[in-house]
Formats: structure tokens, sequence, C-alpha cells
């Protein structure tokens, strides 16, 4: 079966090809389209290359995630949340320009800085785990305020924190940072609110966050959000680093 479906964005129309013959597929991708593969549960050894997006039924394919196959082949960012004074969306390589070199960008700052490195962040974390760092943008400015999202967590950090989530198989992160020329205006608070409202459904219903138990702005946000604090390091460093765990609810 093959049929074609159709998408407006921005004023643009996309067709997208749906399919679960493999030539199908290949020929709508050659020519540029986006393509979703047909899998049929009853069929062994399905090719439906090179379709990254499969589903079983037709009653899948809604609007939005047409929207966001279209984007995703087309390289077009998605639309994480709004709020009333934020938009919060994927990144694009044109966003380095505005990315400021300072202190409490976490340890993958450096891949912001750079276009290329930035490029290859789009490309790998959101099109294999579909969620990452995000960019903050105020809406009455257009500016990029600073970047906060969810991402994978380090499953070698401290062992007091691998005891109490071994039994969570996938753990994510909560990370913000808010550019220091755009502070103390609720920011954080208010894209942090909607990132975790956002990955409750499309992520995971638990999140955590790592803190410096001295961070007390993080702190505070942190407990503002509903975040309980779980866990502690007890031993190797002179500033203990917390854990906190928030749960939808």
């Amino acid at each position: 079966m093959t049929l074609e479906r159709e998408i407006i964005i921005e004023g643009n129309t996309f067709k997208i090809t749906v399919s679960d013959d493999p030539k199908a597929l290949c020929s709508a991708y050659a020519e540029g389209r986006a393509v979703i593969g047909l899998w049929d549960r009853e069929k062994k050894e399905q090719n439906l290359s090179p379709a990254s997006y499969v589903v079983e039924s037709l009653d899948d394919i809604d609007d939005e995630f047409l929207v966001r196959v279209v984007k995703r082949r087309k390289g077009l960012p998605w639309l994480i949340a709004d709020t009333k004074r934020l938009t919060i969306r994927e990144f694009i390589k044109e966003d380095f320009r505005q990315i400021p070199d300072e202190p409490g960008g976490g340890e993958n700052e450096a891949a912001f800085f750079n276009q290329e490195c930035l490029r290859d962040y789009i490309r790998c974390q959101y099109g294999f785990y579909e969620f990452g760092i995000w960019a903050v943008i105020e809406k009455q400015t257009g500016r990029l305020v600073g970047k906060a999202g969810i991402f994978p967590m380090d499953l070698t950090g401290p062992e007091e924190f691998l005891r109490v989530i071994k039994e969570n198989d996938t753990p994510v992160e909560l990370g913000y940072h808010i550019f220091s020329g755009f502070r103390r205006n609720g920011f954080a608070k208010e894209a942090c609110k909607a990132i975790l409202s956002y990955g409750a459904e499309a992520i995971s219903p638990k999140v955590y966050a790592r803190i410096l138990e001295d961070n007390d702005p993080s702190v505070k946000l942190a407990e503002d959000l509903g975040f309980k604090l779980i866990a502690r390091t007890c031993s190797g460093s002179s500033r203990p680093l917390c854990l906190y765990e928030w749960n939808w609810s």
C-alpha cells in the first residue's frame, strides 16, 4: 500500500509518502519528500528503509505527527513549548552566534559555540533521541535568552545516585542555563515548567536534576518546580552534589 498525505507548514505545502513498499519509500525519499513506513508485524524481515518513522496503522498519523516528520526531514526545528513570554524550540545551527561564553553553561557548552559542532548536535541528538537541550527564545524581542531541556542522564555518576535510580532503565535529567544578561526575570522557572510538562508526555514521567548543595538559586528553583531531594554525595568533594527527582502527578 502506498498513499500520499499533505501538510501545510508556515504557508508551504509538503507531500509525505506513506508506504509498506521499500521501492516507493526510496523513490519518494530520493525526490526529497518525507516518508513514513507502514509496518506489518506479520511480515518477517520487512524492509522500510529509508523511513525514519514507522507506524502500524494509518490512524497513528495525525497532523502533529506529519509536521514533525516533515520538519525532521527538512531540517526545521521542532516547537517544544510556548509560554506567555517564551518559545522553546530545537536549536538551529545559526543560533551559535547568540550563545555567550560564560560560566554555568555545563560540560557540553562547547558544542553550542561552533556552528559545525551545533549542527552535529542537532543531527545526532535530536535525530536519535528526539529530545535534548533546546533554545529558549523571548517572544517579544526574538532574542535567544538561554537554553534548557531534558537529556539522558550520565550513569557513571556517584554511587549514591546510582543506587536510587537503578530501577529506572532510561533516566533523564533536566538542565538549564539562562544567559547572564537575562537573569532575574523568571525565565528559568517559566521554561523549565513548560519543559517538564512536555517531557512528562513525550519523554518520561520521571526527571532528575543534579545540583551542587550550595547552589541556592538552583536548589530553590528545583523545589519550586516540585523536585524532591532523594540522594546526596557523602564524600570525595568539598561541595556535595544533590540528586533531586520530579514525578508527573
